[in-house]
């Protein structure tokens, strides 16, 4: 089909054409004639006018029908799924209009048969999801979660309060007291027993002062690197002291032995800045002017 419809645009090509020729041969032997002669070629010239735009617009519709007819080639190739089956695959349609097929504007007679609906086309109407919840029943609206109430609850008694305080009372008091007896020791024992209180009580306020106190009888007793250690010690777990300016003087000193002088006077540049009116720290300025972090 595609062919013939080809040829007819050749032959109405062709025929347009020898009719332009022959109405310009004719028109040039006319051309020198009178007055109706000259309106005779001017009518013939609108002719032929007309003729190439109806020629032309011919062109574009047989090209149109030429694509159409090529996809109409392409749907007919395809398989045609089986009648029963496309029956059982169409969802009932009893309130839906009747589907017709209707020609492309334009098309020839010939062509409306070539129209059809693909067998395995499907329609599918989509519809919004509901929400659906399972109803409720009075008997679970209406259950609580149950709550313990078997155990009273009790207020602590006078008595029990008392004895927490005293028990405080009496721990503060004991830790006072071994801080006290460590300290009573002369020498390394004293040392000993003032590292072993820091040990036993980590977080009272006397740990760091019992550390200064046991690196000082180190260094006196001729063990520079267990002073140092427990300078070293005080600084870093108990910057918070009352003993905190002189374990940072023990260090500088420590690092000025090992030779780390720029150490050392960093430590004394921290002495003075934030501890100036502390023996300590009146002691960094003098030895180290320009490092001196307050004025005397």
């Amino acid at each position: 089909m595609k062919v013939r419809h080809r040829r007819i645009f050749e032959d109405l090509s062709s025929t347009s054409a020898s009719a332009a020729a022959a109405a310009l041969l004719v028109l040039s032997a006319c051309a020198t004639g009178g007055g109706q002669v000259q309106q005779d070629v001017a009518s013939l010239r609108a002719e032929v006018r007309t003729l190439q735009r109806e020629n032309a617009d011919l062109a574009k519709r047989m090209e149109s029908m030429a694509t159409q007819i090529d996809l109409l080639a392409a749907r007919a190739a395809r398989p045609a799924a089986p009648v029963a089956a496309a029956a059982t695959e169409r969802p009932a349609a009893t309130d839906r209009p009747a589907v017709t097929s209707a020609p492309a504007p334009g098309l020839p007679a010939v062509l409306e048969d070539a129209l059809v609906i693909p067998s395995d086309l499907k329609v599918i109407r989509l519809e919004p999801a509901r929400k659906t919840s399972a109803p409720r029943t009075a008997k679970a609206q209406s259950a609580a979660p149950a709550v313990p109430t078997a155990t009273p609850i009790q207020e602590p008694s006078a008595e029990a309060i008392a004895a927490l305080s005293v028990g405080g009372k009496s721990a503060v008091a004991g830790a006072q007291d071994a801080f006290e007896r460590a300290r009573a020791q002369p020498g390394l024992p004293g040392a000993r027993a003032l590292e072993q209180f820091a040990d036993s009580h980590p977080s009272n306020a006397r740990s760091g002062e019992a550390l200064v106190d046991a690196a000082g009888r180190r260094r006196e007793a001729g063990d520079p690197d267990g002073s140092c250690e427990d300078f070293s010690r005080a600084v870093a777990e108990y910057p918070a002291s009352r003993a905190m300016p002189d374990a940072l003087e023990g260090m500088a000193a420590c690092e000025l032995r090992r030779g780390r002088s720029a150490e050392a006077s960093r430590l004394q540049t921290r002495l003075a800045k934030d501890f100036p009116d502390s023996p300590a720290g009146k002691r960094a300025r003098e030895h180290a002017p320009p490092v001196q972090g307050a004025a005397p």
